[in-house]
């Protein structure tokens, strides 16, 4: 019965696939970055839709009712793994178009402790050690759900493949030159980063909430003691907190965006801010 259900899920996810009257199937993800991946390796095989818009955090918001129809001509949604917009509506998600697939981008990464004390930051896509296990992850659903073109999405994961490892490359030996291996950010979305490239993170979240008086003095005064002089802040996070850490430790403060979907250009862009003296 097990092998009939599945097999009956793919049926019905093959046809949402085929269906469209002549246009291209639907790949729907969670956030730009993964738009980014799915249309590098999927090329001009598929439409793909973000729920999450650009400027919107991925932690509270919520689709709208014509982002919840439009599901029901997608085939497969791939989701980052564990962030807020998918603990809270992915079941929903699931019940309002049953026939989809859902894919974790983020399997078989292992997870790195945030330093607002979370135990695993979901943010794997800002390293490119995690990137090539993304994009491997998401070519494989792509052939499974288009089987004919693997032979495509595999030369295209190939080709994104040497992109990825040369950007590595690149941050490795721009890193070296770095005035400080500590940072500060308010939102803790690159602890996989820093992790990668032997930086130390400190977030000025806790636990997802503004830091209590005695937690942002100690952050101050770790920061100073590490010679902390970047502050890195994204738009959907903005906080007071951020103006007074900064007035606090003398720390410069760079606007990022690690939703972009240009991501190899927002890699570069916080590892040439970390390189600035």
């Amino acid at each position: 019965m097990k092998r009939l259900a599945y097999l009956l899920i793919i049926t019905a996810t093959l046809m949402a696939c085929e269906a469209g009257g002549g246009g291209k199937p639907t790949i729907a993800v969670t956030i730009e970055p993964l738009r980014y991946f799915a249309e590098k390796i999927g090329g001009d095989r598929f439409d793909v839709v973000t729920m999450v818009p650009g400027g919107a955090s991925p932690e509270t918001y919520e689709p709208t009712a014509q982002q919840m129809a439009a599901l029901s001509e997608s085939c497969l949604y791939i989701e980052a793994g564990n962030l807020g917009f998918e603990r809270t509506w992915m079941k929903r998600l699931g019940a309002n178009a049953s026939h989809l697939i859902v894919v974790n981008s983020s399997e078989g990464i292992a997870p790195v402790a945030a330093t607002d004390g979370n135990a695993g930051d979901p943010h794997t896509w800002t390293s490119p050690a995690n990137a090539l296990h993304i994009a491997r992850n998401i070519c494989r659903a792509l052939t499974r759900i288009d089987a004919k073109d693997s032979a495509y999405f595999n030369a295209n994961l190939d080709s994104l493949t040497q992109r990825i490892t040369e950007l590595d490359a690149k941050i490795s030996a721009r890193l070296a030159d770095a005035p400080s291996r500590t940072f500060i950010i308010y939102h803790p979305a690159l602890t996989h980063f820093a992790r990668d490239y032997g930086l130390e993170q400190l977030a000025i979240e806790e636990n997802g909430r503004e830091p209590s008086a005695a937690s942002l003095a100690r952050l101050i005064a770790t920061a100073r003691q590490r010679g902390a002089r970047l502050l890195f802040v994204q738009r959907e996070f903005a906080n007071r907190n951020t103006a007074t850490v900064a007035g606090e430790t003398g720390a410069r403060t760079v606007e990022i965006n690690p939703l972009s979907y240009e991501w190899e250009t927002e890699m570069m862009k916080i590892t040439d801010a970390l390189c600035t003296k």
